[in-house]
């Protein structure tokens, strides 16, 4: 991910900035050249940078970390749901004394589904940070 974001504050010792996003995808018929702003966020400035408030810097983020995120939140649900599907039987037999119908078999990929994926979805929101975003240039 690089998107342009604009400065808002800069720590004490120029490590650290917040800045607010610039979304400008939704802003590309519009003749005033203007940006919609996002929420600000914290970022590094590992390069120091001579960046100021109302600098406008291209942010940057881990490619590796990009990749591990996405095979996690994407891998995760579809092997739960594959495994849910296969054990329906013993789950069922076990559990409820019969076979398993198809029915049952869709319901617990279903939810093998929806529970990783609602388990990826709140840790990657409030729990794991797996690096900080960092600021690759200064225009």
């Amino acid at each position: 991910m690089i998107r342009s974001a604009f400065v808002v504050s800069v720590s004490e010792d120029n490590s650290q900035a917040q800045v607010l996003p610039m979304i400008t995808g939704a802003c590309l018929s519009c003749k005033e050249q203007c940006a919609q702003r996002g929420t600000p966020f914290a970022v590094s400035n590992d390069k120091n940078f001579e960046i100021k408030e109302g600098s406008i810097v291209s942010i940057a983020t881990s490619q590796k970390a990009e990749a591990v995120q996405s095979i996690i939140s994407l891998c995760a649900p579809v092997l739960c749901a594959i495994a849910a599907f296969f054990l329906a039987p013993p789950i069922s037999t076990t559990f409820f004394h019969k076979a398993a119908t198809e029915g049952f078999k869709a319901t617990c990929a279903l939810a093998g589904i929806i529970i990783p994926a609602t388990i990826v979805f709140a840790v990657s929101r409030f729990k794991i940070r797996p690096s900080r975003p960092y600021i690759e240039k200064v225009f």
